[in-house]
């Protein structure tokens, strides 16, 4: 096969805490049907961090209830990088960079991945889109479709993809027996395959960027980096420089800083260190160190799970100027945490929060600014929105919850619905 990926082990007893025995026992009850099954989720080595975090957390579940589960990564060599970054973006709206010759290089990519598929499964889960043409080179090369039930989980808003990108996606998913997708909106009209599942996301309670850290470990880590604990924290954590909104944040949080000069902002950017990203956090840099108390962190500044989970727990208020076109398990832990968030609005963002409730939603620097001001003023409706967010990721978003979403498809999927409860 291509290269597996060696997760932890985890026992679904450890979940009882956060969502009860009752509920552990209805899990089991599901999977119980399933015992025996072998189940494939199919990544990329380019996956999220929401995509990773997630099957880090539940192929482990899969095991401990039964299921003979893998994880592997599909192969992309130095030759097929570009064309996987480019059909990422094209599908997420970035138009120009798809054209005739990378879609050459994505067969050619599917029929060598193809080569190296030499085993079966009675489901498939595949979780990258660059991937959707796996099925079919693997039915060319063998002369016949190969065995058992193919699901594509797109994990993806492609409403905005281009029309290039999202044709040759949407018929090479079309072969697949059934789409998953994380959130009813991102069903296209023009959706693949006729059985559609909307299974969302779940944060995992005991991964160690959803575990709060105690109050003198926070302090410690953060006064290294140069965060005034005594001074109301402003944060902002994102997973990339995107060309859309590079540094917005900071027009925010100039606005405050006329009217709050005891503010401080952290934005904790974990960019990949690639060169054509240079330019754009130089210049994010420099306009931090002119306003004055910004620290910008980065994966450079030994930032990982416990540094961001310190700097949740610090943050007064947490800031979202922008979001990739699908899930933010970053928003997700946040809501977790019960922190306060203050949100541009965007498709992500709408599907994910409950605007006055859980967030704050608001547009363009002085809308923002103004929220952030209001909740650093209200504390007691901070924590309001706050305990309001968690509530509402324990109840519909931890990690047993997408375990379940899963193992319901892979019953109706497989025709193997769980017995009827004894008399």
């Amino acid at each position: 096969m291509f290269g597996g990926v060696a997760t932890s082990g985890r026992s679904i007893d450890q979940y009882v805490p956060y969502v009860g025995e009752k509920a552990v026992e209805g899990l089991r009850a599901a999977a119980a049907p399933l015992r025996g099954a072998r189940v494939l989720h199919l990544s990329s080595p380019a996956a999220s961090n929401a995509v990773r975090g997630m099957l880090r957390g539940v192929v482990p579940l899969f095991a401990d209830l039964g299921l003979d589960v893998d994880w592997q990564q599909v192969r992309v060599g130095t030759e097929h990088v570009a064309m996987d970054r480019e059909l990422r973006r094209a599908l997420s709206g970035y138009g120009g960079g798809w054209h005739d010759q990378h879609e050459r290089d994505w067969w050619e990519f599917n029929q060598a991945n193809a080569q190296l598929f030499d085993e079966e499964y009675d489901v498939v889960v595949v979780h990258h889109a660059g991937s959707v043409g796996l099925r079919s080179a693997l039915t060319h090369l063998r002369g016949r479709p190969p065995g058992g039930v193919w699901l594509w989980n797109s994990h993806r808003d492609y409403r905005s993809a281009t029309p290039n990108s999202w044709s040759l996606v949407r018929q090479q998913a079309d072969n697949f027996a059934a789409s998953v997708y994380d959130y009813k909106p991102f069903i296209r009209p023009d959706a693949p395959t006729k059985r559609t599942f909307v299974i969302p996301p779940g944060v995992d309670p005991l991964s160690p960027s959803a575990r709060p850290v105690s109050s003198e470990v926070q302090e410690t880590i953060l006064t290294q980096r140069g965060v005034d604990v005594h001074r109301p924290v402003i944060g902002q954590i994102v997973l990339s420089v995107r060309e859309d909104d590079p540094d917005r944040v900071l027009d925010a949080y100039a606005l405050v800083k006329k009217r709050r000069p005891d503010v401080q902002l952290v934005i904790a950017n974990l960019v990949p260190q690639e060169t054509a990203l240079i330019p754009q956090m130089t210049a994010l840099r420099e306009r931090a160190r002119e306003l004055g108390d910004v620290l910008v962190l980065s994966e450079m500044d030994r930032v990982g799970n416990v540094e961001l989970s310190a700097l949740r727990e610090e943050a007064h208020v947490l800031i979202h100027e922008g979001y990739p076109r699908g899930i933010s398990m970053e928003l997700l832990e946040e809501m977790w945490q019960s922190r306060p968030i203050v949100s541009a609005r965007s498709s992500i963002a709408e599907t994910m929060l409950l605007d006055g409730k859980t967030a704050l939603l608001a547009d363009g620097a002085e809308e923002q600014a103004a929220a952030i001001e209001r909740l650093l003023a209200k504390p007691r409706e901070a924590a309001r929105i706050g305990a309001a967010a968690h509530r509402h990721v324990a109840r519909r978003s931890l990690i047993t919850h997408y375990l379940a979403g899963y193992l319901s498809v892979f019953q109706r999927m497989l025709k193997r619905p769980r017995p009827a409860p004894s008399r």
